[in-house]
């Protein structure tokens, strides 16, 4: 009888994200993160994810600001598409905003107030991408 061995890899997650509740669509809510904080999102490439369970590719709206002077990279990531959310798990988060590079517990705390101050979003906090159940789907860059 053949053996298994079934390897375990842990991706390492080199990000800071951010979960927002807003019941506005993802265009809305860039364009009043852009007016309000001073990012310059852009539409992207959609996130592409096949669930298994589903047996069908899922599409994620996901939309970009590089800030090449401070190098920090930020992606608003939709968690709903048409059939289903990228974390089932988070079901009660809209939007994930991943910040890559730079960016200290006061840049974190400081873009979360900017953000609940934003008319149309209704909460914004940090979540730990590690308590995700398959947080190796945000590696997409």
């Amino acid at each position: 009888m053949a053996k298994s061995i079934k390897l375990a890899f842990k991706p390492e997650l080199e990000f800071q994200l951010i979960g927002i509740s807003s019941h506005e669509n993802d265009y809305h809510l860039s364009w009043a993160i852009n007016k309000n904080i001073g990012l310059n999102l852009a539409k992207s490439k959609n996130l592409s994810i096949y669930n298994r369970q589903l047996k069908e590719q899922q599409e994620f709206s996901v939309f970009s600001f590089d800030n090449e002077d401070n190098f920090i990279l930020f992606n608003l990531i939709s968690n709903t598409s048409v059939n289903g959310f990228l974390f089932p798990e988070m079901r009660n988060i809209d939007f994930f905003l991943q910040i890559y590079g730079e960016s200290d517990d006061k840049f974190i705390l400081n873009l979360i107030n900017k953000l609940n101050k934003i008319e149309i979003v209704s909460t914004s906090f940090i979540i730990n991408p590690n308590n995700l159940k398959a947080p190796e789907k945000l590696l997409f860059n």
